[in-house]
């Protein structure tokens, strides 16, 4: 099993390059509507991807994901409550742009659905 450490390390010299890129005000959009687990057969075996004005800028599946989703609920749940409902983020497949207002993302999940979004300006 992995070290807690080297998971750390790894999530936080990984992921810190894009924090300004991924946490905006109103981001995070979630749905439109959230799947039971009972009506996805292989959650490791999504396929995903974005588009940014129609171009495919991300594209990837769940069964790349480093650590799959019952390593990561059992890691978590060793220093956090989690309860039915929660979420866990884990990031995204290689691709994140700079978006710009105006800019049309839709991230899509094979057979579960699409979620559209237009990136506004500041209010």
């Amino acid at each position: 099993m992995a070290n807690d450490y080297a998971i750390r390390d790894y999530l936080e010299n990984w992921y810190r390059p894009n924090l300004r890129v991924k946490n905006r005000d109103t981001c995070t959009p979630l749905g439109p509507w959230f799947v039971d687990a009972a009506d996805v057969p292989d959650p490791m075996a999504l396929a995903l991807r974005t588009t940014v004005n129609g171009t495919v800028t991300q594209q990837g599946n769940t069964r790349d994901m480093i650590f799959d989703a019952p390593f990561l609920i059992e890691y978590f749940s060793r220093f956090m409550t989690l309860s039915p409902g929660d979420l866990i983020l884990t990031g995204t497949p290689d691709g994140v742009v700079d978006c710009k207002p105006g800019d049309v993302i839709v991230t899509e999940i094979d057979h579960i659905g699409a979620l559209q979004n237009t990136i506004q300006g500041k209010a």
